[in-house]
């Protein structure tokens, strides 16, 4: 399905799934006005791995006059598990809804902040059409990192990776995300993503 991975777009959202910006976005910075965040080669020396798993429920067999008449599918709970080479600090503490300090700090909770919600966006390619991306979005996440290991240096060194785990939450009646594939009929990149990092409605902005 896929060929290696290009990049990783993720931003703050509120319940709605409409983008944070400015001091209360994943920059933290009154002057940013997109409140997305592109994770790549040159921000974050690459996205190593992206790991979706429960994208459905499971299945169960429902039986009558000794046959196997119906198949019931529960509603499955998607994660991401997203892995970078190196998140900057200000990112990664942003997605995982750590309390800045204001001295260099940030609080480890021992729990993830369910009303911190991060919307993600993976781009990929086709398997045998480098020219041909694909998408995975989740609408909104609360992000959680289970463990950290350091490790030292020998005669090789050692980095450690930050791997975040990403675990859905619908959006309303548009469920969890979407799939998108450029080589669709009808494909829009800009209307990809404004679904999925949806834009404030200011007074110059028709929802």
């Amino acid at each position: 399905m896929s060929l290696g991975i290009k990049n990783v777009k993720m931003a703050l959202v509120d319940k709605n799934g409409v983008v944070k910006t400015g001091v209360d976005g994943i920059f933290g910075d009154a002057s940013d006005a997109s409140g997305v965040f592109t994770a790549d080669q040159d921000t974050a020396f690459g996205v190593a791995s992206v790991a979706f798993a429960n994208l459905s429920g499971s299945q169960t067999g429902i039986y009558g006059s000794d046959k196997l008449v119906y198949t019931a599918s529960g509603k499955g709970a998607p994660t991401g598990t997203v892995t970078v080479n190196q998140l900057p600090n200000q990112i990664k503490q942003a997605v995982l809804g750590h309390k800045a300090d204001g001295k260099g700090g940030f609080t480890i909770s021992g729990k993830a902040d369910s009303n911190n919600r991060v919307a993600l966006l993976v781009e990929s390619r086709e398997s045998f059409n480098d020219d041909a991306p694909i998408y995975v979005s989740l609408y909104s996440s609360v992000v959680s990192e289970a463990s950290l290991t350091m490790t030292s240096n020998n005669a090789s060194e050692n980095r450690s990776t930050d791997a975040l785990l990403f675990t859905a939450i619908e959006r309303g009646d548009a469920g969890f995300g979407k799939f998108y594939f450029a080589e669709s009929e009808g494909f829009d990149e800009k209307a990809m993503n404004d679904d999925v990092f949806k834009a404030p409605v200011t007074s110059g902005t028709q929802g």
